[in-house]
């Protein structure tokens, strides 16, 4: 009886998941998420923002879902060309850049290229696309 009891522990474990302790977040860290959807397309962006060692971190994460399949897109932020990202035969594309020790201005934010509130992502192909507004996770 006891092994059977271990048994199904072990399988309730596996049908929902184990999850250990959640590792710490950063409490320094600052992130932004711009989400759009636009019929099935669906359009996700994280900028993140982390201190280490006196610098910061940054990290810039795009997805889209249910775009054409096998397109290259192109990704502006505030009307400028960024890069671009293809999507894979069930139109699902995604990128990240990340951009490692900047040095910080006086307000403690990266000194030169970052996102704010406001600012406008775009993932297009031509005149088509699809646009989020980035605002800052509370």
């Amino acid at each position: 009886m006891k092994r059977l009891t271990s048994i199904l522990a072990l399988m309730l474990i596996a049908c929902l998941g184990f999850n250990a302790d959640p590792v710490p977040a950063n409490d320094g860290d600052l992130i932004w998420d711009a989400l759009a959807q636009q019929g099935t397309v669906v359009l996700k962006a994280k900028y993140k923002e982390s201190p280490e060692n006196g610098l910061i971190d940054q990290t810039l994460e795009v997805e889209i879902q249910d775009a054409p399949a096998n397109t290259t897109l192109f990704i502006s932020i505030n009307g400028r060309p960024f890069d671009q990202m293809v999507t894979n035969a069930f139109g699902r594309g995604t990128y990240r850049r990340d951009v490692f020790g900047v040095r910080p201005d006086s307000s403690g934010r990266p000194a030169g290229p970052r996102i704010e509130t406001g600012d406008v992502i775009r993932v297009h192909r031509g005149g088509q696309g699809i646009s989020a507004t980035f605002e800052l996770r509370p």
